[in-house]
């Protein structure tokens, strides 16, 4: 039930403070706290109008006492006609006025109808009877009225709220994402609850500015709370039991299921506001991303070509035993830089082809543990020195895309190599469970962890590089990226721990039913 303080004292004058304390209880019963708040709080101003048009009206009733009287009808009649009149007051005005009718009726009835004529003494028992059922029944008609209208109140009051919400929730979808989402819901509020002042507050936001400072306190204070006196309604924020900001509504008519129907809807519409701001965002960075991917495709096919051309070159130089020592290591760098450089294009040509997830995986009963004997062997000698393997009793073979687990496993050992401490072993361990094959490859830091908390989430983003990573070794920052991709192609996931000295990286494969069987 809402506050019908205004609404009755403007348009329809029921219910007024003296009336509630001679028949409160049952005049409000039913209502709810804040509608019995504003039922009792009336202005001196508005008792004494109410007082003044009560004494009026119970001239009237001394009047048709009168009347009466000079007509000569009995002590019934008279009631009745009294009684009329109590109940049109009631039904019209209210039960405070109601009230001061009925009791100038009760002594008008008492003066000139009860023996002895012309006193307040009524010597007749049946009189006493006869003026207290008449005075019982007024007040009860006139409580009966009161509470009728009262409700009535309500049910126009809750009307209207249900139309001024409808309202705000038709608008809120319309709010135009480009702009502020606070000065929009500020103004459709203002306009449509005829608020004066609006403040939100959201947790994403900087330090609060002096426009939307006491929606902070509330927020800071996370409790609702309506001041009369102020007229200010104070809402937290919440989207479902996380708190989001907070909100106040300043010289306004207190209402407080409004108030809360609105922080509803506001958090609702700042949810849906930041969820669509970030599916923009995700948007763009994958417009972006489809680009650098289809540029980098294009180099490395423009690049593919020209270095084939060298290093076929450079190999047929090397094969010609006429140079001389200076040559043969001029020549030695042109076929080294060209092999890196022919690796590098065919990594961002594997990559883009993982990125538009057009690979496709061929199959093959393959043994894990002999890949990863081939990646070593391709290491140099001094590399194939530090690697050691651990293999289970029983490594089943998997079924996998060879040459994509082969290339995976050697991003994870050139990792290894590249960022280890140097001559420090770099031990890889093979696990095995029915569901999944792991390859842990494991190199040890001279300074602890190389790679910060908050960047372990994030190390296998493509092109990403760590803070740290400017005082390494150089890197381009696909190779991981390329083994998170391999693994997700294979149903599996790629992962990195670390500890006080040491690094691991994990390479998980699924394994299928008839893998199991070997």
């Amino acid at each position: 039930m809402s506050y019908a303080l205004t609404y009755e004292v403007d348009s329809l004058h029921t219910a007024g403070w003296l009336g509630s304390r001679v028949f409160g209880r049952f005049a409000m019963q039913g209502l709810d706290l804040p509608l019995r708040r504003s039922f009792l709080r009336l202005s001196a101003a508005e008792l004494f109008r109410r007082l003044a048009i009560g004494l009026l009206l119970a001239a009237l009733a001394i009047v048709i006492a009168a009347a009466g009287f000079l007509l000569r009808v009995n002590l019934s009649t008279a009631g009745s006609l009294e009684l009329l009149l109590v109940l049109l007051v009631a039904l019209r005005l209210g039960f405070f006025q109601a009230t001061v009718v009925s009791i100038a009726a009760f002594l008008s009835l008492n003066f000139l109808f009860t023996a002895p004529v012309f006193t307040f003494v009524v010597a007749d028992p049946q009189n006493w009877v006869s003026l207290l059922t008449f005075e019982a029944t007024a007040l009860l008609v006139s409580g009966l009225s009161t509470k009728v209208r009262l409700h009535a109140a309500q049910a126009e009051e809750q009307r209207a709220r249900a139309v001024k919400l409808y309202e705000l929730s038709r608008a809120v979808l319309l709010i135009d994402q480009r702009g502020s989402t606070s000065d929009q819901l500020c103004g459709l509020i203002s306009e449509i609850f005829n608020v004066e002042d609006v403040q939100f507050w959201m947790v994403h936001e900087t330090e609060p500015t002096e426009r939307n400072e006491q929606a902070h306190e509330t927020y800071l204070e996370e409790r609702d709370n309506d001041d009369l006196m102020a007229c200010c309604s104070q809402r937290v924020l919440r989207l479902g039991t996380n708190i989001m900001g907070g909100m106040t509504m300043r010289r306004w008519r207190i209402d407080p299921l409004a108030a809360d129907a609105v922080a509803s809807i506001a958090a609702i519409s700042f949810a849906r506001a930041r969820a669509i701001q970030m599916e923009n965002r995700a948007e763009v960075e994958r417009d972006a991303e489809r680009l650098r991917t289809a540029v980098l495709d294009g180099l490395a096919h423009g690049f593919k070509t020209p270095l084939t051309a060298i290093k076929t070159a450079s190999s047929g130089l090397l094969a010609i035993d006429c140079l001389s020592a200076t040559q043969l290591e001029l020549v030695s760098i042109i076929d080294e830089r060209a092999t890196m450089l022919s690796q590098l294009t065919t990594r961002l040509l594997q990559t883009a082809a993982l990125e538009a997830k057009e690979i496709h995986l061929r199959r093959s009963n393959t043994s894990i543990s002999d890949l990863l004997q081939k990646v070593v062997l391709q290491q140099e000698e001094e590399v194939r020195a530090r690697i050691e393997i651990a293999l289970p009793a029983h490594l089943l073979n998997d079924q996998v895309d060879a040459p994509m687990i082969e290339l995976a496993l050697q991003q994870l050992v050139d990792n290894a190599v590249k960022y280890s401490a140097i001559a420090t072993p770099i031990p890889i361990t093979i696990k095995q469970i029915p569901s999944e094959t792991a390859v842990v490859v494991q190199n040890a830091t001279t300074t602890g962890s190389s790679i910060r908390v908050e960047e372990r989430s994030r190390i296998f983003e493509r092109f990403y590089r760590g803070i740290d990573a400017v005082y390494g070794p150089s890197g381009t920052g696909l190779g991981l990226s390329i083994v998170k991709k391999i693994a997700e192609a294979h149903g599996g996931r790629a992962w990195v721990e670390c500890s006080e000295d040491t690094t691991r990286f994990t390479l998980s494969i699924q394994r299928y039913e008839k893998e199991k069987n070997g």
